[in-house]
């Protein structure tokens, strides 16, 4: 078994030949990911490499190889919270980090530096909660650490996330293309879902968002509203998959500080309130309640995520779905008895179930099931002759009783119609 000081000296070796090497570098770097593998190889210790490491140049070098050494060694830090320090201390390697991120047409890489940054965020010292004692009973919110004030606080850097992803510069002399831009937009909401908290809801620093026509609020305004073309379809289905993930409970991999009560979840929370004020919430049920009114594209690529989104709003918000928005349930209902009643039955012998639909009917709370006046229950609407394979297993779900996480796991999904 290689000793620790064979280690350390092998991974010296291996970092003084790389940047020297002219061919493929990957058998070298293969090797020294294998030996920084284990969790006893510290950040301190990669520090100690000589040469140094040159993070930012291992970063942008054009070897994906190289890239993902870097990141493996950078990772490093994410385990110690005063190491992500040590990391941010250093705008040079933050901002090469997030340009790799957005930027890199390799998913290995993007995906990589995705994990790496959010290590960083979220990196605690041993034995330490997600809030740093700073006084007795008064805790730090973790959102003030070195590393959140140097993406959140630091004009660059800050800045680098809306200009490599703001498409009014595609193309232009430094930036990215359109579709290299688009990439990047999918890249930061996917990060956005994940570290919503306040600097993401808020504004930071209005200079560089108001550049990007952002007037009151922060990173998460100029993702939502105002980033995406919704004349891009594909970019539109990702953007209302976007809200949907956002209003989930316990969406956020920084969040434990919040209340997640079911009570609370039920009746609203700080996603759904926002979509609901920027009325990207209605616009996004839109596209489900009103299909006919929308337009051919949009109407046969929309209709699924919308039901989709609409889905997880009625069923982790029952009470604001029944309470808060009578009419959008009233409308949901007619929707879905509409389109069942419009389905023969040899569609339903054929399997050719209206997936979406029974989709969302699973997802409603159970008392939108009952008969009420002069109203009856889609569920009548569902038949058990012919034997349809898709209408026993959405009965059974809703009969099963409501099961938020997994509600239609049983169903056939999107993918295999």
């Amino acid at each position: 078994q290689l000793s620790e000081s064979d280690r350390d000296a092998l991974i010296h070796q291996l970092a003084e030949l790389v940047p020297k090497l002219q061919q493929d570098a990957s058998p070298a770097t293969r090797l020294i990911e294998i030996l920084i593998r284990p969790s006893s190889y510290t950040f301190s210790r990669v520090q100690d490499i000589r040469p140094p490491v040159d993070f930012q140049a291992g970063l942008l070098a054009p070897s994906s190889s190289i890239n993902l050494v870097t990141l493996g060694l950078l990772e490093k830090a994410a385990l110690k919270k005063s190491d992500a320090g040590i990391v941010a201390s250093q705008p040079d390697i933050v901002s090469s980090l997030v340009r790799s991120w957005l930027s890199t047409p390799d998913t290995a890489i993007a995906q990589k530096a995705h994990h790496v940054l959010l290590g960083l965020l979220t990196a605690t010292d041993e034995g330490q909660a997600t809030g740093t004692r700073v006084h007795q009973n008064h805790y730090e919110p973790f959102y003030q650490s070195l590393m959140w004030r140097r993406i959140f606080k630091d004009k660059d850097i800050y800045g680098l996330l809306f200009s490599l992803c703001d498409l009014a510069t595609a193309g232009q002399q430094g930036q990215l293309d359109r579709k290299e831009k688009t990439i990047a937009q999918a890249r930061l909401l996917d990060w956005l879902v994940r570290v919503d908290c306040q600097p993401v809801r808020t504004s930071q620093i209005p200079e560089v968002e108001m550049k990007y026509g952002v007037k009151d609020g922060g990173i998460l305004d100029f993702a939502a509203t105002d980033m995406v073309d919704r004349e891009d379809v594909l970019m539109h289905m990702t953007l209302i998959d976007f809200f949907a993930e956002l209003i989930r409970p316990d969406h956020s991999m920084v969040q434990s500080q919040h209340s997640s009560s079911s009570s609370q979840s039920s009746q609203s929370s700080h996603s759904l309130d926002f979509l609901i004020h920027r009325g990207l919430h209605s616009r996004s049920l839109s596209y489900f309640l009103e299909a006919g009114r929308q337009s051919g594209l949009d109407a046969t690529y929309l209709y699924g995520r919308s039901a989709n989104y609409l889905s997880v709003y009625s069923s982790c918000y029952p009470t604001h779905f029944l309470t808060a928005s009578p009419s959008v349930a009233d409308a949901t209902v007619g929707r879905i008895s509409d389109v069942l009643g419009a389905v023969s039955p040899g569609r339903w012998a054929q399997g050719q179930a209206p997936i979406h639909d029974l989709h969302v009917l699973a997802s409603l709370p159970r008392s939108v099931h009952l008969p009420r006046a002069g109203v009856a229950s889609p569920l009548f609407d569902i038949p058990v002759v012919p034997a349809s394979p898709d209408a026993f297993k959405v009965l059974a779900t809703i009969f099963n009783g409501p099961r938020p996480e997994n509600r239609m796991h049983s169903l056939r999904t999107e993918d295999e119609l």
